[in-house]
């Protein structure tokens, strides 16, 4: 497992990668791996990469109603799920933290995992931008706001 706050996806997949490494050099043969499936793991869902990728976002704009609705209607066609912070079935965050990451893990590489977040958070922080500008905050505060806070998220 890594986490790692901070809004450069690629930096915890780094981190993840180099320690997968490190603990496959130590498995003698390595882990077992199939050439049509991946790596294939303890979790069956999982086969394939064996990773599990997500990200925590707080979007108390999207989540005002006090459910993941409109954050979950904006992730699905990217194929991501939305989830409470203690995982499947429990609900978001007071402040409107929720996680999202890919519905499928399996027998998919780890940069459509990637591609899927990056692509998906993209569209997710738009629409918290929009609903600022339909609270009647500025335009320019509104941008402000998104290029200093939510844009960093993508770097």
């Amino acid at each position: 497992m890594a986490m790692q706050k901070g809004t450069i996806l690629n930096a915890v997949f780094d981190r993840l990668k180099a320690a997968i490494d490190i603990v496959e050099d130590l498995i003698p043969g390595g882990c077992a791996k199939s050439q049509d499936f991946g790596v294939v793991t303890s979790c069956p869902t999982n086969m394939g990469t064996g990773m599990r990728a997500s990200v925590h976002l707080q979007l108390p704009n999207l989540t005002a109603d006090g459910t993941d609705q409109k954050v979950k209607a904006i992730c699905k066609p990217f194929g991501l799920g939305v989830r409470g912070l203690g995982g499947e079935h429990t609900p978001i965050g007071e402040d409107g933290t929720v996680d999202i990451s890919p519905s499928a893990r399996f027998c998919i590489s780890e940069a459509q995992i990637l591609a899927a977040l990056y692509k998906g958070i993209d569209k997710v922080w738009k629409e918290e931008l929009k609903s600022y500008l339909n609270r009647g905050i500025n335009q320019a505060n509104a941008e402000a706001k998104y290029k200093t806070t939510l844009l960093k998220k993508l770097e």
